[in-house]
């Protein structure tokens, strides 16, 4: 089981040289199997563990490449390991920021020992299973839960729980056995044997409801607790993000949380999975979820904490105008949760209650800088928001006042270990630059053209700040990157600006009948980190560094030319009422509480004869044939089809019937492998499912029919059979999909 738990640490890959953790733990499991046996008192035996301990991290921290490398002096190595640890505890203690590897392996090699040192100890000395299997199972599984990586951690899962059911059964019969034996009560050899099968067919049925355990965080219940809980976790969060700057972005999310600070770390790994749909006016959008304005060389804070309660389509306060902007509403359906709202650009309103961040720019008016959610919205849940674009063209942007009002001051905020070569190349590229739009522009383009886009990138090293070593150390980035080098630079030249994070527009999906309204498909690999500058009559407006996305195409009159209306935004529409959220509901399984279990006796009486009588041998036979397998088969192919019943319709259970049809065959294309070159419109998902599984064609048809005439059309264009008829022809479709769905699986077998 400890060794299950190192191989998810090491395979997660958080950072590079994780692989030492595996001596920690083999020493620690020699060392605590050598007390345990020890006639040591316990006192002595955890204080002699401990010295043990302290020692082995000492060795595993002065042999880490950043110490080993710096000196070749066993003294001079500890002292620097030393040095190093009292500057992280500073940097803890003061809320700061650190990227210093070898604090990470030390915390994770001290985990380890522990864990080995007390699974030892309470497997031969106190003889307490559950102390043995909770903590290296906790470990394991807060491992796997934040991963999100492309390793399987499947193999270590499945390791650990088969060794933990087969000590827990061993344990519990070893028990039970010497009372029987105690008692003289018969009982089969062949007991052993079924009795851990038994278990370990139990621990498979657990695991299999068990990954639907997260769902319960959709009851009315779990979302008390959300709300009670996800605030100080998130910021708890991005202070672990704080210190350990130089790990992977391998974490997974269930919920999107946009705390008070994002750090620049390391190597980042994201994935298809759909994040959201949304409806909107087509044109280029960033949904954006908050902004920062406060940078330190490593992590970025928002320092505003002006805030109100807004009700529902009603922010109650005055908001600041600036010209060349338009009101966008978009309509959004959640596949993965939010702590904030998203909405196209500036934040306006939204159809939710929400704690409005604001920051004052004069005696009467403010600028949103973020849509908080007091309980975070999940996956299933709708909201509308509208959101204020700018549809300024290049020459107004050109002719913008230089002249910035006090309250911008924030915005040019920079740490004073930017070097000064930043603030010369800033110069260089602006120096032809007339404007603040034009130097901009410049910074963007040299951005893109010079900076290579890399999601791998490792984190800066220990004391190097983060556009400095983009800008001249690697000379490449991702998104965070870019944004921090663009607006590092602006500040340097006194231009206002800073980062907005939330998602790029996502893949938009045009419908030529409803020429004003665009769908928007957004996916987790689409989150992204971009550049906001400030102009005193346009507001904010967005700029775009990242080699790895489009560039912003705005429009500039030419000269001599007829003249082209400016991309703006439709006129806006009447926005929709606000429509109440979906919740999921699971029940939260309450534990039962484990029997103690009677210690074995030193020495048992002797074993009375189980096979005293013919009954008894009939049994044994029976027991030791096939039989009973044989028996299992029916009980495992029901259990099978209702297995397959639950997986195809997890989750859906909310949803109203013509969507929940659709979603049923949207599953079904997934496992058939439909859809996964590219991202399908409704129709051609449906010719591509039926060429699949030509006798479902005419169901998923209809079903398709439906879901698109529902969605996308006119609200009085949907008639209330419509439901009936949607699960009548899933009715239809089930057993053929079911049916194809088992050929191509003996296929590939």
């Amino acid at each position: 089981m400890l060794f299950a738990a190192v191989g998810s640490i090491i395979a997660a890959e958080w950072m590079p040289g994780l692989s030492v953790i595996a001596w920690a733990a083999a020493l620690s499991l020699l060392a605590g199997t050598a007390l345990a046996y020890s006639s040591f008192p316990s006192w002595t035996a955890h204080l002699t563990g401990a010295v043990y301990g302290l020692f082995t991290l000492g060795v595993i921290g002065a042999t880490h490449p950043s110490v080993a490398g710096q000196t070749e002096h066993w003294r001079e190595r500890t002292a620097l390991l030393f040095q190093k640890i009292f500057a992280w505890i500073g940097e803890a203690l003061n809320n700061g920021a650190s990227s210093e590897p070898v604090i990470f392996v030390l915390l994770l090699s001290g985990l380890f020992w522990m864990l080995g040192y007390t699974a030892a100890w309470y497997s031969f000395r106190r003889r307490r299973i559950w102390h043995v299997i909770l903590p290296t199972g906790v470990a394991m599984f807060s491992d796997v839960y934040y991963y999100a990586g492309q390793n399987s951690m499947a193999p270590f899962l499945l390791i650990y729980l088969l060794c933990a059911v087969t000590l827990l059964a061993l344990s519990h019969l070893a028990e039970r056995e010497a009372s029987w034996l105690r008692g003289h009560v018969r009982f089969s050899p062949a007991l052993g044997r079924w009795f851990v099968a038994g278990s370990l067919a139990i621990a498979a049925i657990a695991g299999l409801f068990g990954w639907r355990l997260g769902e319960a965080t959709t009851s009315a219940a779990g979302r008390n607790v959300l709300e009670q809980l996800s605030q100080p976790y998130n910021e708890l969060l991005a202070r672990w993000n704080r210190l350990f700057a130089n790990l992977n972005n391998n974490i997974s999310r269930e919920v999107d949380s946009y705390a008070s600070s994002v750090t620049l770390s390391g190597p980042r790994n994201l994935t298809a999975e759909p994040v959201m749909d949304v409806i909107a006016p087509p044109a280029r959008y960033y949904w954006r979820a908050a902004s920062y304005d406060h940078y330190d060389g490593l992590t970025w804070r928002n320092t505003i904490e002006t805030a109100t309660n807004a009700q529902p389509f009603d922010i109650n306060i005055p908001l600041a105008g600036y010209a060349e902007r338009t009101p966008a509403p978009a309509d959004f359906t959640l596949y993965r949760g939010t702590d904030s709202i998203y909405a196209p650009s500036q934040p306006l309103r939204a159809s939710v209650g929400t704690q409005a961040i604001f920051e004052q720019v004069s005696n009467s008016t403010v600028n949103l800088v973020q849509l908080r959610l007091p309980v975070p919205l999940l996956d299933g849940n709708r909201y509308t928001a509208v959101g204020s674009v700018s549809v300024a063209n290049v020459e107004q942007l050109r002719a913008a006042s230089p002249d910035y009002p006090a309250w911008t001051g924030r915005y040019l905020q920079l740490p004073p270990q930017v070097p000064a070569r930043v603030f010369d190349l800033a110069r260089n590229i602006t120096a032809r630059a007339p404007t603040v739009f034009d130097k901009a522009v410049a910074i963007e383009r040299w951005l893109r053209d010079n900076i290579a886009y890399d999601e791998q990138l490792p984190a800066p090293p220990p004391g190097v700040e983060a556009s400095d070593y983009v800008l001249f150390d690697v000379r490449r980035a991702y998104c965070n990157y870019y944004a921090t080098a663009m607006v590092t630079m602006l500040r340097s030249l006194g231009i206002p600006s800073r980062v907005a994070v939330g998602y790029a527009q996502g893949e938009m999906v045009l419908d030529p009948n409803i020429p004003d309204r665009a769908l928007y498909h957004v996916k987790d690999d689409d989150s992204h980190m971009w550049v906001e500058v400030f102009f005193p009559e346009f507001g904010w407006v967005e700029f775009e560094p990242t080699a790895g996305q489009p560039p912003i195409e705005r429009f500039e009159p030419q000269a001599e030319a007829t003249p082209t209306p400016a991309p703006t935004l439709p006129p806006p529409t009447p926005t929709p009422q606000p429509q109440g959220t979906e919740e999921t509901q699971a029940a939260t399984p309450t534990p039962e509480p484990q029997p103690a279990q009677p210690d074995a006796p030193a020495n048992p009486p002797p074993a009375v004869n189980p096979n005293a009588n013919g009954l008894s041998q009939a049994l044994d036979q029976l027991r030791n044939s096939w039989l009973p397998y044989l028996l299992l088969i029916p009980l495992l192919i029901l259990a099978a089809l209702g297995a397959l019943r639950y997986i195809e319709s997890a989750g859906l259970g909310k949803l109203p019937a013509v969507e929940r049809a659709y979603a049923l065959i949207t599953r079904y294309a997934s496992w058939l492998g439909v859809g996964k070159q590219r991202q399908f419109t409704p129709y051609e998902q449906a010719e591509a499912l039926a060429q699949r599984a030509p006798q479902a064609q005419a169901p998923v048809q209809r079903i398709t029919d439906l879901y698109v005439r529902k969605r996308f059309a006119q609200p009085k264009a949907a008639h209330s059979e419509d439901g009936e008829e949607a699960l009548s022809a899933w009715a239809q479709a089930r057993s053929y999909l079911r049916r194809t769905l088992l050929q191509a699986i003996f296929r590939q077998k």
